[in-house]
């Protein structure tokens, strides 16, 4: 298959959630919906995790650390995941983590683009970058 051509016969999918295991998921919500724009969360009848709802629909699903969903299923143990963001919010962005108690590491790509890294309190690594995978590739 060439690069960029979809497999014949499979439509286009997008990332729907990701989970990610908290030692405390009401830190971990407050955190989050700091620094995330959403437009819902969503929450588990039992308590045991939530869900951060992006505005294109994905989410940032918080589990309780220990819970195991469907099927057996687990959240993330320290998962590095990233988020793109427009070049003219980087600065925002580097502050609101900031405010929030992270120490950003600045990254700049051999193509210019930049990235932004931060851990939190459970030790997963964030990475919020200027880059577009569709538009731009990054070196």
């Amino acid at each position: 298959m060439e690069p960029g051509v979809s497999a014949p016969g499979f439509s286009i999918v997008r990332m729907l959630e990701l989970h990610i295991e908290v030692s405390d998921l009401e830190r971990a919500e407050k955190f989050c919906t700091a620094l995330l724009p959403h437009v819902k969360v969503a929450r588990w009848t039992d308590g045991s995790a939530v869900a951060i709802v992006l505005e294109d629909g994905s989410a940032l699903g918080l589990w309780e650390k220990g819970k195991v969903g469907l099927h057996g299923g687990r959240g993330a143990e320290h998962l590095h995941f990233a988020f793109q963001i427009k070049p003219d919010e980087y600065g925002e962005y580097r502050q609101r983590l900031v405010d929030l108690g992270c120490e950003p590491i600045d990254h700049v790509w051999p193509n210019g683009q930049r990235s932004l890294y931060a851990f939190d309190a459970d030790g997963h690594q964030m990475e919020f970058m200027t880059v577009d995978w569709i538009r731009g590739v990054r070196d």
